[in-house]
């Protein structure tokens, strides 16, 4: 993997890069905060890996950001085109709505 894709997975994703790593040692592994949430998991903060083993996969940071744990991986290729990928991405995400536009009036 080089550099260049992992920047063009962020930019279809429409972030800027600032919350990313890529870590070139062995094996090669890439993190992309991610804005949104999961809706099997509320209120964490999301995030998305690559490995040059697994490809890509959704992980979850526990509160305070110690930990990530994986929820999902993207099968197939290893490197799959960065639109195919932000595609998956924003399938697993939910809007975050508003108590206003999620119940039509105001509590």
């Amino acid at each position: 993997m080089e550099l260049d894709y992992a920047l063009r997975v962020t930019r279809e994703l429409g972030l800027s890069g600032e919350s990313s790593c890529v870590d070139r040692e062995k094996p090669l592994r890439v993190y992309i905060a991610v804005d949104g949430e999961l809706a099997d998991h509320p209120g964490l903060d999301v995030a998305l890996l690559w490995t040059s083993g697994h490809g890509w996969a959704i992980a979850v940071e526990s509160p305070g950001g110690a930990e990530l744990t994986v929820v999902s991986h993207l099968g197939g290729a290893v490197e799959p085109p960065p639109r195919t990928v932000a595609r998956w991405v924003r399938r697993q995400l939910v809007e975050r709505t508003s108590p206003v536009a999620s119940t039509g009036h105001v509590a």
